[in-house]
């Protein structure tokens, strides 16, 4: 289970006072997002490529990796409970469990590459088949909806951290109980993994 780190960022001098603003602007877009019912997904990417442009998003302490797993820092917590905006640093050879979202969720590859591996399951099947593996460069984002749409593996297969932006619609103190649905996963073989 990977480590749940809570950093808040606070100004402190230009870049601190610049970093408060574009996490200020990113939460202020996903919050905005939350309340259409149409173009959220397009609303929540765009300010996720907006934030990921910002070079000096993040603080030292938010860049941090942990070596029991990656390490999920929260950035902002939405007061309302709509939502929390994470950093997620992943280190060499740190990958996310196979999982479908218990909720919608988005993010943006912020600094290095990350490896995608895209599952599908059919509706009448207890497993998911993986169809590809893709390499998420810097600024790629995506969205998805609670449910079984996006059934992913996210991690590190490079040497250099590699970090991303989430934004998952459930309050901070739920993060780490209510975002993951781990799926069984069928190899091309047919046995499970």
């Amino acid at each position: 289970m990977p480590q749940i780190q809570h950093h808040i960022a606070l100004p402190s001098g230009t870049t601190g006072a610049r970093r408060a603003v574009s996490i200020g602007t990113l939460a202020a877009e996903v919050s905005l997002a939350c309340e259409i019912a149409n173009g959220m997904a397009a609303r929540v990417r765009q300010a996720l490529e907006c934030a990921v442009s910002d070079p000096e998003l993040l603080t030292p302490e938010q860049r941090e990796t942990c070596a029991a797993g990656y390490a999920r820092h929260v950035i902002y917590s939405d007061p309302l409970g709509r939502f929390t905006i994470l950093a997620i640093v992943w280190g060499e050879g740190q990958f996310s469990p196979s999982h479908a979202h218990d909720t919608w969720c988005a993010y943006a590859v912020y600094e290095n590459p990350l490896q995608e591996t895209i599952y599908a399951i059919e509706p009448q099947e207890t497993k998911a088949r993986q169809v590809c593996t893709k390499v998420r460069n810097p600024r790629y984002s995506c969205f998805a909806g609670a449910g079984l749409d996006q059934i992913h593996r996210l991690g590190n297969s490079g040497t250099m951290p590699a970090i991303s932006i989430h934004v998952y619609g459930v309050a901070r103190d739920r993060v780490g109980t209510h975002v993951n649905r781990i799926l069984e996963i069928e190899d091309e073989r047919g046995s499970v993994a």
